[in-house]
Protein backbone atom coordinates (compact mmCIF):
# COMPACT_ATOMS: atom_id res chain seq x y z
CA UNK A 1 0.00 0.00 0.00
CA UNK A 2 1.63 3.24 -0.91
CA UNK A 3 1.77 5.98 1.84
CA UNK A 4 -0.73 8.95 1.70
CA UNK A 5 0.18 12.47 0.99
CA UNK A 6 0.19 14.47 4.30
CA UNK A 7 -3.36 16.22 4.87
CA UNK A 8 -1.62 20.09 3.91
CA UNK A 9 -1.06 18.48 0.52
CA UNK A 10 -4.38 19.26 -0.78
CA UNK A 11 -3.89 18.97 -4.69
CA UNK A 12 -5.26 22.21 -6.04
CA UNK A 13 -8.19 22.84 -8.32
CA UNK A 14 -7.83 25.02 -10.89
CA UNK A 15 -11.37 26.86 -10.54
CA UNK A 16 -10.00 28.05 -6.65
CA UNK A 17 -8.65 28.10 -3.52
CA UNK A 18 -9.75 25.09 -1.67
CA UNK A 19 -7.29 24.97 1.17
CA UNK A 20 -3.46 25.65 2.39
CA UNK A 21 -0.97 25.45 -0.67
CA UNK A 22 -3.88 25.12 -3.01
CA UNK A 23 -3.77 27.37 -6.70
CA UNK A 24 -6.14 30.24 -6.26
CA UNK A 25 -8.10 31.94 -8.38
CA UNK A 26 -7.29 31.28 -12.93
CA UNK A 27 -3.77 31.63 -11.62
CA UNK A 28 -3.60 27.90 -12.52
CA UNK A 29 -4.71 28.40 -15.59
CA UNK A 30 -0.93 28.96 -16.31
CA UNK A 31 0.07 25.76 -14.61
CA UNK A 32 -2.32 23.66 -17.04
CA UNK A 33 -0.27 24.42 -20.11
CA UNK A 34 0.73 21.16 -22.79
CA UNK A 35 4.17 20.25 -23.18
CA UNK A 36 4.55 22.48 -26.34
CA UNK A 37 3.64 25.50 -24.51
CA UNK A 38 0.30 25.98 -25.83
CA UNK A 39 -3.31 26.43 -23.74
CA UNK A 40 -4.26 23.15 -22.50
CA UNK A 41 -7.75 24.59 -22.91
CA UNK A 42 -11.19 24.71 -20.60
CA UNK A 43 -11.82 20.53 -21.00
CA UNK A 44 -8.22 19.57 -19.45
CA UNK A 45 -9.03 22.33 -16.57
CA UNK A 46 -11.49 20.78 -15.71
CA UNK A 47 -10.55 16.85 -16.43
CA UNK A 48 -7.48 18.06 -14.45
CA UNK A 49 -9.85 19.29 -11.46
CA UNK A 50 -11.88 16.07 -11.27
CA UNK A 51 -8.54 14.19 -11.22
CA UNK A 52 -7.64 15.54 -7.98
CA UNK A 53 -10.83 15.30 -6.52
CA UNK A 54 -10.88 12.17 -7.35
CA UNK A 55 -7.89 11.01 -5.64
CA UNK A 56 -8.53 13.42 -2.62
CA UNK A 57 -11.59 11.53 -2.12
CA UNK A 58 -9.86 7.95 -3.04
CA UNK A 59 -7.03 8.98 -0.20
CA UNK A 60 -9.39 10.07 2.56
CA UNK A 61 -11.57 7.07 2.09
CA UNK A 62 -8.30 5.00 2.22
CA UNK A 63 -7.00 6.97 5.41
CA UNK A 64 -10.47 6.72 7.32
CA UNK A 65 -10.69 2.70 6.37
CA UNK A 66 -7.02 3.09 8.14
CA UNK A 67 -8.73 4.80 10.64
CA UNK A 68 -11.31 1.98 11.43
CA UNK A 69 -8.88 -0.82 11.45
CA UNK A 70 -6.39 1.21 14.02
CA UNK A 71 -3.80 2.20 11.90
CA UNK A 72 -3.79 5.47 11.32
CA UNK A 73 -5.15 8.77 13.46
CA UNK A 74 -8.44 9.37 13.63
CA UNK A 75 -8.38 13.14 13.49
CA UNK A 76 -6.46 13.17 10.26
CA UNK A 77 -9.05 10.62 8.69
CA UNK A 78 -11.40 13.23 9.70
CA UNK A 79 -9.86 16.42 8.18
CA UNK A 80 -8.84 14.07 5.21
CA UNK A 81 -13.25 13.46 5.05
CA UNK A 82 -13.95 17.13 5.23
CA UNK A 83 -11.39 18.30 3.07
CA UNK A 84 -12.72 15.98 0.17
CA UNK A 85 -16.33 16.98 1.12
CA UNK A 86 -15.60 20.68 0.90
CA UNK A 87 -14.09 19.70 -2.49
CA UNK A 88 -16.38 17.57 -3.89
CA UNK A 89 -19.13 20.91 -2.71
CA UNK A 90 -16.99 23.22 -4.55
CA UNK A 91 -17.04 21.08 -7.51
CA UNK A 92 -20.96 20.44 -7.68
CA UNK A 93 -21.11 24.20 -7.01
CA UNK A 94 -19.15 24.97 -9.99
CA UNK A 95 -20.89 22.40 -11.90
CA UNK A 96 -24.34 24.28 -10.77
CA UNK A 97 -22.63 27.90 -12.02
CA UNK A 98 -21.78 26.18 -15.63
CA UNK A 99 -24.71 24.29 -16.32
CA UNK A 100 -26.68 27.41 -15.47
CA UNK A 101 -24.76 29.83 -17.59
CA UNK A 102 -25.16 27.32 -20.99
CA UNK A 103 -28.65 27.55 -19.89
CA UNK A 104 -28.39 31.01 -19.81
CA UNK A 105 -26.59 31.05 -23.23
CA UNK A 106 -29.18 28.95 -25.04
CA UNK A 107 -32.16 31.29 -24.10
CA UNK A 108 -30.26 33.86 -25.48
CA UNK A 109 -32.20 35.51 -29.04
CA UNK A 110 -29.96 35.75 -31.73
Amino acid sequence: MTPLPPIGAVPAMPFGPLGAGAASGLGAAAEARAPGGADAGFGDMLTKAVAGLNSQMVGSERLSEQAAVGKADTTEALVAVEQADLMFTTAVQVRNKLVEGWQELSRMQV
